[in-house]
């Protein structure tokens, strides 16, 4: 198991890099370039973690058995776990510890209704730019996200798709709208990757970004930003009904866990 402790190198714009936690980059306020502290690794180690699934909504995080995941001290993974919780991925209570956030129908609606606003408005700059390195670097992304679409790389649509996202309000400057996009972009994908997953969802988006492009390759603000609003609107939609289907099967588990503890009790009682 790799020992955490040196700087991980960046690789490509686009597309899983060799090392996987690089793929959601520039976490945490840090720019590719910068070396990152220990903590910060763990974080995006983390990241990663959480948005594949591996720790469901609502599950604790236990420090101890995280620091002997990463084979680091306490010291780090409690830093990292803040961390998390300042970017809304995880909620740590007095005496609780802590334990990845809940996304609620209200949050959600919240989070989508702020990334539209925010990502039409650094598309719609972009397109009164008129930037040619910007423009291939748009270019290829969204060649890349209809390829990994095509071949079913979910995996690779996936950090694609939250690249391309990343890399609208990295190229637009606004360093605000930055600075949000980036946080919110994370909160949501735990719950948003399971969508990714139908073919025909992947379709719809991958043409919605194709719209942004062309948009901002004809200068026309007004289509760049309509089609950022279409594409949230979108995975907006998707994303409430994936979040109405997870409560469903989450009261379904917690009740059959009642029957059976029922069950046992009163097996135990005759």
């Amino acid at each position: 198991m790799k020992k955490f402790g040196s700087s991980e190198l960046a690789g490509e714009r686009f597309g899983i890099r060799a090392d996987v936690a690089g793929a959601f980059f520039n976490s945490f306020g840090v720019r590719n370039s910068s070396i990152k502290t220990l903590p910060e690794q763990l974080a995006e180690k983390l990241v990663e973690q959480i948005i594949r699934g591996d720790f469901a909504q609502g599950q604790r995080l236990h420090e101890m058995r995280l620091a002997e995941q990463f084979q680091v001290s306490r010291g780090p993974v409690r830093e990292a776990l803040r961390l998390l919780e300042r970017e809304g991925l995880v909620v740590m209570l007095s005496h609780r510890g802590a334990s990845v956030a809940r996304l609620t129908e209200k949050r959600l609606k919240d989070i989508f209704s702020v990334r539209s606003a925010l990502m039409a408005i650094c598309a719609e700059e972009l397109a009164e730019l008129q930037s040619k390195e910007v423009q291939a670097a748009l270019d290829e992304g969204t060649a890349k996200l209809f390829a990994a679409s095509e071949r079913g790389d979910l995996g690779e649509y996936i950090v694609i798709v939250y690249q391309l996202s990343m890399y609208l309000a990295e190229a637009s400057e606004n360093d605000i709208a930055r600075t949000i996009l980036f946080s919110l972009g994370r909160q949501t994908l735990p719950l948003t990757r399971g969508v990714f997953e139908v073919e025909k969802h992947r379709k719809s988006w991958s043409n919605n970004w194709r719209n942004i492009v062309e948009g901002i390759r004809a200068g026309d603000s007004a289509a760049a930003g309509q089609a950022a609003h279409s594409l949230l609107r979108g995975i907006k939609a998707a994303a409430l009904v994936a979040l109405a289907d997870l409560d469903r099967r989450e009261r379904q588990a917690a009740l059959e866990a009642d029957e059976k503890a029922h069950a046992s009790e009163k097996r135990m009682s005759r």
